[in-house]
């Protein structure tokens, strides 16, 4: 803790004052820019690379950055905070421009690949929404095979929680309206870079050449 205390004292002393004005402004409300679905790693920090202010991204965390897929039956009180999350900000807020973000390294890929399943049950239950994607990985290959394979299978599930994002009606309409758009962004820990799908390359380029690309469709 020395070392947030330490990091609350600087922000005190050297940072407060300068973000004075914006703080006051966005005492009323929030309009962000995009919203974020990423996951819980501490090594990956989404304010800094996309050199975002506060306000600007609505940020969702969680092990693997998944996004359950909507329910046959309608039912979505299981796993619904993501779901939750994603309709406040399609529908209070107006976002018009959805990110799922993954990212090398991932700890839920490297479980979602083990032999033996991790002992806790929650989490268990948790990366068990992953199996979709461990499939298409077996199944179809890699997107790039130079990298390790939990790396391999974090490419491929960042794609496929944004087909579950449009398995989900709200979404969907919103985006078969051009109202919203949905990406698929991998970090580089090693490299410190940020890359994105591009459905014109097939592959995951530097995020900042996808740019102006159509939405991401994933069959």
């Amino acid at each position: 803790m020395k070392t947030l205390v330490e990091g609350l004292e600087r922000y005190e002393q050297q940072t407060r004052e300068k973000y004075r004005d914006r703080f006051a402004a966005l005492a009323d409300g929030q309009a962000p820019l995009a919203m974020l679905i990423t996951c819980a790693d501490s090594r990956l920090v989404p304010n800094l690379v996309a050199s975002a202010e506060p306000g600007e991204l609505f940020i969702v965390r969680n092990v693997a950055n998944l996004v359950p897929a909507a329910r046959e039956d309608g039912d979505e009180a299981e796993h619904c905070s993501v779901t939750a999350a994603v309709w406040y900000a399609l529908e209070v807020l107006g976002v018009r421009n959805v990110v799922v973000c993954g990212h090398s390294g991932c700890g839920g890929m490297k479980a979602a690949l083990a032999p033996e399943p991790p002992p806790s049950p929650a989490l268990r239950r948790w990366l068990a929404l992953a199996s979709g994607s461990v499939e298409t990985w077996r199944t179809k290959g890699p997107l790039d095979s130079t990298l390790a394979e939990h790396d391999q299978l974090s490419q491929i599930a960042t794609r496929q929680q944004v087909a579950n994002l449009e398995t989900h009606s709200f979404v969907r309409e919103r985006v078969a309206r051009g109202d919203v758009r949905l990406y698929a962004w991998w970090f580089d820990i090693g490299a410190g870079r940020m890359l994105a799908y591009s459905e014109k390359d097939g592959r995951y380029v530097p995020a900042v050449e996808v740019v102006g690309e159509p939405e991401l469709r994933v069959a």
